[in-house]
């Protein structure tokens, strides 16, 4: 089925603006801190509006990168359209009838690729002055939130936390608002960024279908269109109308006599842009409407559908609570992404409990009615399911090597770090603790989504080897390891879930290097750990996690 090429076309390219849209997000929300310095409300509002050219500098830097994503996509996805809407069928059976009729002319004709080429230059135009929108939208949502914070500030009814957080709430609602308008029942209705390029990939690639299929009735020489069903659709007032995209499925109509050689039986059909309006936002090709039509060659008959008005009708609301169900899940996903840029762990937490809830209810509403999941429609960039078990979360009880272990002193470790390592800041002061197993153990607190908080104790245990130079090993290997863990870059990130052996390896890597640039060789030479116990243990201890309290050995 047409239809089910069309969607699938179109998914790389809802996806790329779905991940901008998120991009765009985090870039407004970086700009405000729940933990920010706010004294004067004036100061602060004039200090946020000499940071919207930077924004907007970081807005065209991110669509230029988007935009180069979405010319391949969209190239492929008219041309894929454009020659999969071609009714080879129809054409082939139309030879039947007509032995001069030649379908590989039709299907090569210089005019439907024109048609194509020319869809593709109109969509781009489009996308191109969507882009400028989305801009123009960036900076009127960031403006909207400095302005509606300063007012309520000013107040004196919120402070500035209450009011950041209300403005940045209705960004999670809402996303980055395209398009708002209300329809004939009052309802107020938001197209976001991937609501709005949904909209208009889905008429640009239908309009080409029908495009496409004008230019084979005309070539084909035939007057007669069929408009194909699928289950779900609008009943609109119930009447045969352009309203009803229910009662036009399976039906033959009359189209163009664009020739003046339509027959007299064939004008006795059913008007097809009276009871259709095709061109109108409305009728069959326009917005939200999944019909297409194909020049038709068959019996002038209507095919007995599988399923009743009634169940059409019930199945068309199925859908629109689908629609509910995954705006839902892209709202709290949203919030979730926001909530973890301005460093909120109370509303991050409440986010993605909300969103694995909303996730829940799609799931077991599209089962219970048998509806398939649309994935796209829940996507949401850097989305974090706090429920998912992380491999690093799993603590592998397995029994210890044996090994001997020598008893230090705080004493120690302090002439160690304030002479032979002097230069050396570590984020806490190491401390000596006989009690733990390793030789060194580094411990920090976490945000719900995996980010460092703090270095809470850097802790040094018994040690494989009495040596100077083996303490001192294990004072930087614990150095190394805070600063892996509370570095936030993606190199880090890296090498702190990367797993014990390739981290460990790293680490003595570099410890080795500054080894021989102290020049340490001899008397003061490097002495590996225990290689036995050293194999062990890493075998089996790994990251240690309770609750958000982390353990790096």
């Amino acid at each position: 089925m047409i239809e089910d090429k069309i969607q699938n076309s179109i998914k790389p390219i809802l996806t790329i603006y779905s991940d901008l849209e998120i991009e765009l997000i985090k870039k407004i929300a970086e700009h405000f801190k729940l933990n920010e310095e706010f004294i004067n409300s004036d100061y602060w509002y004039f200090e946020k509006l000499k940071e919207m050219g930077g924004l907007n500098n970081e807005t065209i830097k991110l669509l230029e990168k988007y935009i180069n994503k979405t010319k391949t996509e969209l190239l492929d996805a008219m041309g894929q359209i454009g020659v999969e809407s071609i009714p080879v069928e129809q054409l082939n059976i139309a030879t039947q009838k007509n032995a001069l009729l030649n379908p590989e002319k039709i299907i090569n004709s210089i005019n439907i690729q024109n048609i194509i080429k020319h869809s593709y230059n109109e969509t781009e135009k489009n996308f191109l002055n969507l882009n400028k929108t989305i801009e123009e939208k960036v900076k009127e949502t960031y403006t909207n939130i400095v302005t509606e914070t300063y007012i309520k500030t000013n107040s004196g009814i919120y402070s500035y936390q209450e009011a950041i957080l209300q403005s940045l709430d209705k960004l999670g609602e809402k996303g980055i608002s395209i398009l708002e308008y209300q329809d004939k029942n009052g309802l107020k209705r938001n197209y976001d960024i991937i609501g709005t390029v949904r909209r208009d990939l889905l008429v640009a690639t239908r309009g080409l279908a029908g495009k496409v299929n004008e230019e084979v009735i005309k070539e084909s020489g035939n007057h007669i269109v069929r408009v194909t069903n699928h289950f779900g659709a609008r009943t609109g007032d119930g009447g045969q109308d352009y309203t009803n995209h229910a009662w036009w499925q399976e039906i033959q109509f009359f189209c163009w006599n664009y020739d003046g050689k339509a027959t007299e039986e064939e004008k006795k059909l059913p008007d097809f842009m009276e009871y259709c309006n095709y061109g109108d936002v409305r009728g069959i090709v326009g917005i939200n409407c999944k019909h297409l039509f194909t020049v038709w060659y068959g019996p002038l008959k209507k095919d007995k559908l599988d399923s009743t008005y009634k169940e059409n009708e019930e199945q068309y609301k199925k859908t629109q609570q689908q629609r509910y169900l995954e705006n839902g899940v892209r709202k709290w996903k949203r919030k979730q992404v926001i909530a973890k840029k301005i460093i909120d762990e109370e509303n991050y937490k409440k986010a993605s409990l909300k969103a694995k809830e909303w996730q829940e209810r799609l799931n077991a509403f599209t089962e219970d009615n048998e509806l398939k999941r649309e994935y796209t429609r829940e996507h949401v960039k850097d989305y974090k399911n706090m429920t998912k078990t992380k491999k690093s979360d799993i603590i592998v009880k397995e029994k210890r090597a044996q090994r001997n272990a020598y008893a230090i002193s705080q004493e120690q470790i302090d002439n160690i770090c304030n002479n032979e390592l002097q230069n050396i800041k570590f984020q806490k002061k190491p401390e000596y603790n006989p009690r733990i197993g390793d030789n060194g153990r580094t411990k920090y607190i976490e945000y719900p989504w995996g980010e460092c908080k703090e270095i809470t104790k850097i802790e040094i245990g018994k040690q494989d080897k009495n040596t100077k130079e083996f303490l001192i090993d294990s004072l930087l290997h614990e150095k190394l390891e805070a600063k892996i863990a509370s570095t936030n870059t993606d190199y880090y990130n890296k090498l702190k879930n990367i797993g014990d052996y390739d981290r460990h390896t790293y680490i003595n890597r570099i410890i080795k290097r500054y080894f021989d640039m102290r020049r340490w060789n001899n008397g003061n030479r490097w002495y590996p750990r225990n290689t036995f116990w050293w194999d062990q243990r890493r075998n089996w201890e790994g990251i240690k996690r309770a609750k958000n309290i982390i353990y790096f050995c």
